[in-house]
């Protein structure tokens, strides 16, 4: 804080304070760039990776040639506003509308991050859930030639993870935030791409399926089935151990099981309703016919053999003898005494009902 002096009327000094300005990070930044123009950014986007050959070059391809000033996604989300990375997490936050056609700079982040993730995409169609990243998205923001590092040692990818949030917001990307167990922070930890990534690109699900089967089938004939679900298991393991597994994120499992019946059986929830639509109808019929309803029969079957133990215990001597005696004697007299019998003899009277009151009136007649 400055001090300026000055003489008054009477002879007295009169002291006037002056603050100075607060000097603010991007005034400092602005001061040490003095003559030169201002950076929007560090690293122009460039794939700096090798891209496989096979279903991932022809993804690649046609990412690569996509228009985004004609992707309808991409200009509804603008309409609407999308939320940044960092105010995700805030209630309050209103997006705002932006202008339809996105900066050069933003179109060519979008093209290098999806070809990036298209290249280290697994297109195993025999994997748990298909479309899976098989890479930290640190090394897919480095690929994607995006990743500066500080002198501290200290890592900045803020491009790639706005273009990352973007494309969340499209629909095109499923990604798992949860906190890295390094660095204890918020991130993204696994990203699973979704099936708007290849139609808005103009790969059809049909094209998509037939890339997949040749894919299946180059492994079969090369023999790598089993070192691709070795290499797959090992991946889900490392993960787990890293606490990063789905087993209670049911939502997010549904919704990888609906990309994976996509690709694998189309016609599945064609042959699923036609299958529900048989069900109900013979459903229908059964409980239209009385003689068919199986709790009906089973009521048949009940009735039907009452009266044949009731017919069974009619016919040989000894049961009309016990009748015979039991009406000689007050009824409890009789009831207590078989109650006795039953209790001493369990199951008899049902297996051989003819021991069963032969043993009963020897019993009542030595009372």
């Amino acid at each position: 804080m400055s001090h300026i002096k000055q003489v008054g009327p009477a002879g007295g000094t009169a002291e006037l304070r002056e603050e100075t300005p607060v000097k603010s990070k991007r005034g400092e930044s602005n001061k040490l760039r003095k003559g030169r123009s201002k950076i929007h950014r560090r690293y122009t986007p460039n794939l700096c990776c090798a891209v496989p050959r096979g279903t991932a070059s022809k993804v690649v391809a046609r990412v690569q040639n996509h228009d985004w000033h004609r992707n309808l996604d991409l200009i509804a989300l603008r309409r609407k506003g999308y939320v940044p990375y960092t105010k995700r997490n805030n209630p309050n936050f209103v997006p705002k509308p932006m202008r339809i056609r996105a900066r050069e700079e933003i179109r060519e982040t979008l093209t290098v991050l999806s070809m990036a993730m298209a290249a280290h995409c697994d297109y195993n169609p025999d994997s748990d859930y298909c479309f899976e990243i098989m890479m930290p998205f640190e090394q897919i923001a480095a690929a994607a030639g995006m990743l500066h590092v500080y002198e501290n040692g200290r890592k900045a990818y803020d491009s790639p993870r706005e273009a990352l949030s973007v494309m969340e917001q499209m629909g095109y990307v499923i990604v798992d935030h949860d906190k890295d167990p390094d660095a204890g922070q918020n991130k993204p930890m696994r990203i699973w791409l979704a099936d708007k990534f290849f139609t808005s690109r103009g790969i059809a699900g049909e094209e998509i399926r037939e890339w997949l089967g040749k894919f299946k089938m180059w492994a079969l004939k090369k023999g790598l089935t089993e070192s691709l679900r070795k290499k797959y298991e090992h991946h889900l393991l490392r993960l787990e151990a890293f606490g990063l597994d789905l087993k209670r994120k049911h939502s997010l499992r549904n919704r990888l099981k609906q990309i994976k019946r996509w690709v694998v059986s189309p016609d599945l929830e064609e042959l699923k309703q036609t299958a529900m639509a048989t069900l109900e109808g013979e459903l229908d019929t059964l409980v239209n016919k009385d003689n068919s309803r199986i709790d009906r029969l089973l009521d048949d079957k009940d009735i039907q053999l009452r009266a044949l133990n009731r017919k069974r215990k009619q016919q040989h001597p000894y049961y009309r003898a016990w009748v015979q005696w039991s009406n000689s004697v007050m009824p409890h007299e009789a009831m207590t005494l078989e109650a006795l019998f039953r209790h001493a003899h369990p199951g008899l009277v049902s297996s051989d009902p003819e021991m069963y009151y032969r043993l009963l009136l020897e019993l009542a007649n030595n009372r």
